[in-house]
Parts: structure tokens; C-alpha cells; sequence
């Protein structure tokens, strides 16, 4: 009777961690699925693919022009695809100092991108007469 009891016991004990190991084996799985949805969600709302594009092309745009250029550009496509995802933000931020674009359509912090030319631009968000969003900058001297 005693040996049974004394083997009763070791099992319990073995019951135990293998109960612990596969509580920790269920949470960091399902922290993995958290973060690939939060992954797939933000993938599928097209966000960053526009956020790249259109970071990219403000930028190149940027290193093109000359000193005293006044550049418009339709944005109402960030409009949308930010209002889709309910971000009411600065959709567009230009920073002279470090010559960054930062384009950001749902919260978090968005796609950045450098351009070159050391120009200072002076930038401002504005409604055309067709009701689209427009980018309008003007190059400076730096």
C-alpha cells in the first residue's frame, strides 16, 4: 500500500508540469495567431502597399524638381483608402529636417521615405474644385 501511495504522488507531479506545459504551449500559440491576424488585417486593407507607392512617388517627384517648382498631386486615393480604415490622421507629413516623406493611412507609423535633394518644401493639403484631395508643394532653395 505504501508504494502505491508514494507512486500516486509522482504521477500528480508529473501531471502538473505536463498541465503547465500545455497552458504555455496554448498561449504562445495563440499569441502567434493574434499577431498574423493583426498582420493579415493590415495587409488586406491594401494600407501599406499604398502607403509605399505613394510615399515613393512624392519623393521622387521631390528629387526631380528644380528650385521655384510648384507641384500638385491627386491624393485623394490616401483619402480613401484611410477613411476605409476609419484613420483620421495626418495622411501625409513632409519633414524638411531629415528629408522624409511619412505617409500613414491607419494608425501606427506608417511608411517613411527619403528623398535627396536638398530642397526646402513647403507643402499643404488642399480640396480642388472637383472635390479630390490634392498635395500641393512648392521647391525651394535649401
Amino acid at each position: 500500500m505504501k508504494k502505491r501511495m508514494r507512486k500516486n504522488i509522482f504521477m500528480d507531479k508529473k501531471a502538473d508540469n505536463s498541465l503547465m506545459q500545455n497552458v504555455v504551449y496554448i498561449i504562445v500559440i495563440a499569441g502567434f495567431f493574434a499577431a498574423m491576424f493583426l498582420f493579415i488585417a493590415r495587409a488586406g486593407s491594401q494600407a501599406t502597399v499604398v502607403e509605399q507607392i505613394y510615399a515613393k512617388q512624392i519623393a521622387i517627384t521631390i528629387d526631380k524638381a528644380k528650385p521655384g517648382t510648384t507641384i500638385e498631386l491627386d491624393v485623394s486615393k490616401l483619402y480613401e483608402v484611410a477613411e476605409k480604415n476609419r484613420f483620421t490622421g495626418r495622411v501625409v507629413n513632409i519633414d524638411n529636417e531629415n528629408n522624409k516623406i511619412q505617409v500613414e493611412l491607419v494608425d501606427g507609423k506608417g511608411y517613411e521615405f527619403n528623398f535627396f535633394n536638398n530642397a526646402d518644401i513647403v507643402w499643404s493639403l488642399e480640396d480642388d474644385e472637383r472635390g479630390f484631395e490634392k498635395l500641393i508643394m512648392e521647391v525651394k532653395n535649401g
